[in-house]
């Protein structure tokens, strides 16, 4: 026979530990994060916009500046003005009516770019007047690339029958993101004349009493103005931003209602033009009457645009769909306010934040099975998903959370991926080494578990049977004969055990050795083993029944139950291999069986097996011993079962009672109950221990403490 090298199943390297696939998976995410940046980075930004939706509805967002406000001219306000001469009028009476509530800035997200030099005059003039009021007016421009020249730009301005008003001019050139969503802002655009300033910054700017020639450049990315410390107003210091698109820390879509105050708080105050003239009016009558003049809209930034389709500019944001563009220009100003524009991680920093997967390797080494694989993947990703939620509400702060969470599960759906292939591939060479030892049905048992035949020490029980006179048996019966009744008796056994589950260790000889509570654990191991036991018995008795009558008068057999824990695994050689149990547990089974034949009594059960039993059956206490070759005594039980004689119990009341005065060294009371129980009802084990007894009382031992040694296996 040719020799079996089990080895040739040898699990690859790479896949016999995690290390390797978690490696792998975090450079190739690291080296194509830095190389071509993310690739999730929509998904990132949607992602966003969902976490600022569920802040604005949890009333958590962050109070907009009191200082803006945006005046909301609707459809029909706007078709009010019937010309354009009656719009340009209505423009200027906002200006003045604005000035004269003390508001600090006027924002027009509006270009007038149609009228004449009549029809503007009225708004001109109203910007004059302002000023001399100290009401700054900014005027939107944009844009656009030229018709004829694909590199040059066109602009589009208010009143082109003058010159461009460069001081109070701001570009409303917003750029949706590649899915059409309104995220980003640039608070400086590249013009035909170098950099110039967002509507945004322009407002911004005035409202600090500062102008574009105060704005400087330390380098072409850098935008830097003075104003006023935050916490110390009467410092001075120089702010700086950069000069790419920011992300917008949008608070609540446009129409967002809530009647929690805590909501409310980040909603940009709306007017109407009913509200400002209401307002004007009743500023003017308390002038009139020498009262305080209520200053609705003092200091305050006002911005002003068309809510009307097809006027104004409608678009998507990360709040919603067909939300007014003007809400850009909105956000961004309140970010100005606040500094509370987002932050995008660099892929520098996305890429060390990676790294952090490393720790899956810890963490998968104490997930023994798929499930607790799952949990630990949700663990993650839920950890990953709050992380980057506290990151975002708490510093205004945005890394790559969706990309961090794609790789969490891919090294997690590869570590899956490669259990599975570890369990494949030990499957085989279990299959081709136990299939020599194992049945098919304790083989499959094993198979959903390779990892169980690992040596291991186990809490066991084991059932131990021995045929007894198995020399006369064989001479009787010959050798086909005697291996036909071996064989009999082998199948009786075998299927009593494992109908209860139980595992074959060995047939050896006229013996035969099971167990229960290996490869794995079973916390019934004692009831089935009990089971087993009463089973065989039953079977024997019935298979005794029909051997002939030589047969039947020399047939017999000893039936052991013990428990406790020995080593289990596989034992052997690369050319013959076994799986089964080593220790003194199988010797101290074998010695109790070998006392069935002592005490004559057909079953035996230690009081370590009888004491693991969920419901005991009744049992008498038959000795307690300490058999040749051991230093510690056992308990020996015996219980009733079907086969037991019907006054079991009430033998074994009276058996308790002489053992009673047996272990208290009453020899000669305790000889006379036994020598009852013997003569009465032929009970073999009070034979045993009245005879003992008698020895006892003949020869007292020096120290007695109710254990007798047996001298003889």
């Amino acid at each position: 026979m040719q020799a079996l090298d089990i080895r040739r199943f040898r699990l690859p390297d790479y896949l016999a530990s995690v290390w390797p696939l978690v490696i792998t998976l975090t450079g190739a995410f690291v080296f194509w994060l830095l190389l071509f940046g993310n690739p999730l980075e929509i998904l990132e930004l949607r992602w966003l916009g969902q976490l600022l939706r569920w802040r604005a509805v949890a009333g958590i967002a962050p109070a907009v500046d009191s200082h803006i406000v945006h005046l909301d001219i609707d459809r029909q306000e706007f078709e009010s003005f019937s010309t354009i001469a009656l719009e340009y009028q209505n423009a200027a009476r906002i200006i003045s009516e604005a000035a004269e509530l003390g508001t600090k800035v006027v924002a027009f997200d509006v270009i007038f770019s149609r009228g004449s030099k009549e029809e503007s005059q009225p708004i001109l003039d109203a910007i004059e007047e302002a000023k001399g009021r100290g009401t700054q007016v900014v005027l939107a421009e944009a844009l656009e690339p030229s018709p004829s020249d694909a590199k040059a730009q066109d602009r589009i301005r208010s009143f082109l029958f003058r010159e461009r008003l460069t001081e109070s001019a701001g570009l409303i050139n917003a750029q949706s993101d590649s899915d059409g969503v309104l995220r980003r802002y640039a608070i400086v655009e590249s013009g035909p004349q170098g950099p110039e300033p967002s509507l945004a910054l322009a407002a911004y700017l005035l409202w600090h009493d500062l102008t574009w020639k105060d704005v400087s450049f330390p380098s072409p990315n850098v935008v830097c103005w003075p104003e006023l410390d935050r916490e110390d107003p009467s410092r001075q210091v120089s702010r700086k931003m950069q000069t790419e698109p920011l992300l917008l820390n949008f608070l609540t879509s446009w129409n967002f209602r809530a009647s929690d105050p805590n909501a409310a708080k980040s909603v940009f105050i709306h007017y109407r033009l009913a509200d400002l003239h209401t307002d004007y009016d009743e500023a003017e009558k308390a002038q009139r009457a020498n009262r305080p003049v209520r200053k609705t809209l003092e200091d305050c930034v006002v911005m002003v645009s068309y809510i009307v389709t097809g006027v104004g500019d409608i678009g998507s944001t990360p709040m919603g769909a067909n939300q007014p563009r003007v809400v850009s220009h909105l956000q961004a100003l309140n970010d100005l306010f606040k500094d509370s524009f987002l932050r995008r991680t660099s892929r520098f920093t996305d890429a060390l934040v990676l790294v952090i997967v490393l720790s899956f390797g810890f963490f998968s080494n104490r997930c023994a099975g798929v499930r607790s694989l799952v949990v630990l993947w949700i663990g993650g990703v839920l950890l990953v998903l709050c992380l980057g939620a506290w990151l975002v509400f708490a510093q205004n702060t945005v890394f790559g959370v969706i990309y961090l969470a794609g790789l969490w599960t891919a090294v997690n759906i590869a570590e899956v991926a490669r259990r599975y292939a570890r369990e494949f591939i030990e499957r085989l060479k279990l299959r081709t080494t136990m299939s020599l030892y194992f049945s098919p049905r304790v083989l499959e048992r094993v198979l959903e578990n390779p990892g169980s035949t690992e040596p291991q020490e186990a809490e066991l029980t084991l059932l131990l049977t021995d045929l007894r006179n198995s020399t006369p048996l064989a001479e009787r019966l010959g050798a086909n004969g005697f291996f036909s009744l071996l064989n009999q008796v082998f199948e009786i056994q075998t299927r009593a055990v494992t109908a209860e589950d139980g595992n074959l260790e060995h047939f050896l000889g006229d013996q035969f050795l099971s167990y229960w509570g290996a490869p794995h654990p079973q916390p019934d191991a004692t009831d089935r083993a009990l089971r087993a036991a009463v089973s065989l018995s039953l079977e024997m008795e019935r298979f005794r029944k029909d051997l002939p009558t030589e047969v039947r008068e020399l047939f017999g057999y000893g039936v052991a139950l013990h428990s406790g824990f020995a080593l289990v695994g596989n034992k052997g050689s690369r050319l013959r291999l076994d799986y089964g149990v080593v220790g003194d547990l199988v010797n101290t089974a074998a010695r109790v069986e070998s006392l069935t034949k002592y005490y004559s009594v057909r079953m035996l059960v230690t009081r370590d097996a009888y004491a693991k039993l969920t419901i005991p059956p009744p049992a008498r206490l038959l000795d307690h011993i300490m058999v040749k070759g051991k230093n510690l005594p056992i308990e020996i039980l015996e219980i009733k079962d079907s086969l037991s004689k019907p006054n079991f119990e009430e033998i074994a009341q009276t058996y308790s009672e002489a053992f009673d005065r047996y272990r208290k060294g009453d020899f000669d009371v305790a000889e006379l109950l036994f020598r009852k129980l013997a003569e009465c009802e032929s009970d073999p084990a009070s034979f045993v221990l009245m005879r003992r007894c008698a020895e006892l009382s003949r020869d007292p031992p020096k120290v007695w403490e109710g254990v007798f040694r047996l001298e003889t296996k």
